[in-house]
């Protein structure tokens, strides 16, 4: 039985929350500080990790989706996405791994979540093709 905060609505509702807070965050203090509070918030986590995450996985991935066609800046791009599934992961004990990545040729910039070692906030096919090297990694 899902519990109550695992139910889509209240995923949706903490989505977007934290992307207003992130964006918020970011107009008044810059990456650097919002970084350090996201590291910070994704450490603690409040919930017991259970075996099967998978489930925990797909809902909060499906309610940042929806969040994002809700939320007033539809161009949301990758950096507050990744940010807000990792910190939805790590709150509900799941272990998350949250990447900031660039690539050489074309430059390009790239922000993913990871969950034992599999891409669970993008499509890996997306991207994959040209590697994104991390170079931040919390």
């Amino acid at each position: 039985m899902k519990s109550f905060s695992d139910t889509r609505l209240i995923l949706t509702a903490h989505a977007l929350l934290i992307f207003i807070a992130l964006d918020v965050g970011f107009r008044l203090f810059g990456f650097p500080r919002v970084y350090r509070v996201v590291r910070r918030l994704g450490s603690r986590r409040f919930a017991v990790p259970s075996s099967g995450s998978h489930p925990v996985v797909g809902r909060t991935r499906e309610a940042v989706r929806i969040a994002t066609r809700y939320y007033w800046r539809r161009g949301l791009d990758c950096l507050p996405r990744a940010m807000t599934v990792y910190l939805l992961l790590q709150r509900r004990g799941v272990p998350a791994t949250l990447h900031i990545g660039v690539k050489r040729y074309p430059f390009g910039a790239h922000a993913w979540v990871e969950c034992e070692g599999r891409v669970v906030d993008d499509s890996e096919n997306s991207w994959r093709h040209e590697p994104y090297v991390p170079i931040v990694t919390a």
